[in-house]
């Protein structure tokens, strides 16, 4: 398999790849696009824009935001991608982002624009700290989730996403770790004459 195979076949990069695509439409759209698919509490209950829960995980607001978030993403995406199956992964990265999403709704003021990979990303993070016994993983797991909390005290910024994709990621990661995976279990048979 070449290289771009292995790459493209990864949910991480991918995932990378299509929040960047959809950063460059905000950036050439303006504002009209962020109204339409970042998530606008007004708009979700009184135009029924019901795509919002979905869309506003990949909007982002400016450089940093994505920047940083990206390398969230590819940091702990990566190390979830070694203990979870495709499926699984994805389960955790939207259920966790979309479950930020949906408290956002009630918690955050309804004229209020919101968006950003970050309630996914903390879902990952959760996730990772439900299965991983390391402690130099688990303490980059809480510098980068201390980091986040306080780059999000300010004015403008969805905690609630933040809290919320982290409590998602950390039960789906228990409830996926509890299933195990046959690649750790190992069956040896011997042969005598």
């Amino acid at each position: 398999m070449s290289r771009r195979g292995s790459l493209l076949s990864s949910p991480t990069i991918i995932l990378i790849i299509t929040n960047v695509l959809v950063y460059i439409i905000l950036f050439v759209g303006g504002d009209p696009m962020y109204y339409l698919l970042a998530q606008v509490g007004d708009l979700f209950f009184g135009q029924h824009y019901y795509w919002q829960l979905l869309t506003s995980l990949f909007v982002h607001f400016d450089i940093l935001h994505i920047v940083f978030n990206m390398y969230g993403l590819y940091y702990f995406g990566r190390l979830n991608e070694v203990h979870f199956s495709k499926p699984q992964y994805l389960a955790i990265y939207f259920g966790s982002g979309l479950l930020g999403s949906v408290m956002s709704l009630y918690l955050v003021p309804p004229d209020v624009l919101s968006g950003g990979a970050s309630g996914a990303i903390f879902g990952l993070v959760g996730s990772y700290v439900a299965i991983e016994k390391k402690a130099q993983h688990m303490g980059m797991a809480l510098i980068y989730a201390v980091l986040i909390f306080i780059m999000s005290s300010g004015p403008g910024v969805n905690i609630f996403a933040h809290l919320f994709g982290l409590v998602g990621g950390l039960a789906l990661g228990l409830i996926f770790s509890r299933s195990g995976h046959p690649a750790d279990y190992s069956i040896s048979y011997t042969y005598t004459n």
